[in-house]
């Protein structure tokens, strides 16, 4: 009896360290078994689909990694420079479009201090910039997104006193990497002019937007590519904690039907958009209608100008109004004042 009893209590104690050892070896403390059950619960998230543009989550990593903050120094621009380069960089004030935009921007904002603007498609922060003047001269602040990252350095030796953003606009809901095509014209390096005009045509490969073939020198072979990381509007918007934008600048080269397509219009109000907007390239669909007759809102141009109806509906669908469009240009700017706001107000006055 005694010796089976002893030979019971072996095989308990053997048992008992066997398994202790499992736990140790295997589950190793209660730090690792937390952080495990994070890394589930990430990767389980991540499997019911692409991150939401409001995940608390992901406005931290904006925060963080994708927003660098306003300069408190004095800015650094061609404008205050006096030698050959400054003045062939500056001759983009010639630009139709800028001027375009500029006289739009002095009519509904001349009086206005104080503002919030969002520009994408900001190049170096000065290059046919529509927000620059707002800052410089009524204390505008706001948000500059650039996808270039070439431009993008140069942005922020700018020292403008506001928000930046390497990336790109997202034409999903949801963050995505994407490749940006940029152009660059070999054979004049060291025209800045030049330089700024061909990088203002980059653009996301298998998005309509400009075609390197209408550049002069921006051939094929003078495409460059880069990765980067695409955000909606509204995530780089919240992670900001900004809900009420009084300028929205667009220039994201035939991107800019999919990310309005998804922006969260219900809890966002911006005021004003200036939006270049590509007409896309008929397919084996029906080409889309521009119109016949004028639409009604205020101050438009003629019909025969070709204004996308489209795309002017789906603003009207959101409450704005049409306040004109540059029939000049063969990639127009079209301007929308949001209804009911101070500057649709102050325009009927």
């Amino acid at each position: 009896m005694f010796r089976f009893n002893r030979a019971k209590l072996l095989a308990i104690h053997l048992l008992l360290t066997t398994m202790w050892v499992l736990v140790v070896v295997v589950w190793p403390g209660q730090g690792s078994h937390e952080g495990r059950d994070e890394e589930i619960l990430t990767v389980m998230k991540q499997m019911m689909g692409p991150l939401s543009y409001d995940d608390p989550t992901l406005l931290g990593v904006v925060v963080k990694s994708f927003l660098h903050p306003p300069s408190n120094k004095p800015p650094t621009l061609m404008a205050d420079q006096n030698n050959h380069q400054a003045l062939r960089y500056m001759n983009y004030k010639g630009e139709f479009a800028y001027m375009f935009c500029q006289r739009v921007i002095k009519e509904l904002f001349n009086d206005v201090r104080g503002g919030f603007f969002v520009e994408a498609g900001a190049l170096d922060g000065e290059f046919l910039s529509n927000t620059l003047q707002l800052e410089l001269k009524a204390d505008w602040t706001g948000l500059l997104v650039e996808a270039d990252g070439d431009m993008f350095n140069e942005l922020l030796k700018k020292r403008r006193r506001v928000w930046a953003s390497h990336s790109c606009l997202a034409i999903h809901p949801y963050p995505h990497k994407d490749v940006l095509r940029k152009f660059l014209h070999y054979k004049d390096l060291n025209n800045e002019y030049v330089k700024q005009s061909a990088r203002a045509h980059g653009s996301l490969v298998g998005v309509s937007g400009m075609d390197g073939a209408t550049l002069n020198n921006a051939a094929p072979g003078h495409q460059l590519y880069e990765s980067v990381q695409c955000l909606p509007l509204a995530t780089l918007l919240l992670a900001l904690n900004v809900s009420r934008v009084d300028l929205v600048s667009l220039d994201v080269e035939g991107a800019e039907e999919g990310v309005l397509r998804h922006f969260p219009w219900g809890r966002i109000t911006v005021d004003v958009w200036i939006v270049e907007h590509v007409l896309p390239k008929p397919t084996t669909s029906p080409a889309r209608q521009t119109y016949t007759t004028p639409p009604s809102p205020i101050n438009v141009p003629s019909p025969e100008q070709g204004i996308d109806a489209e795309f002017v509906s789906m603003f009207a669908s959101h409450g704005y109004d049409l306040y004109t469009f540059s029939k000049k240009l063969s990639i127009p700017n079209y301007v929308f004042i949001l209804r009911n706001s101070k500057y649709h107000r102050a325009m009927n006055k």
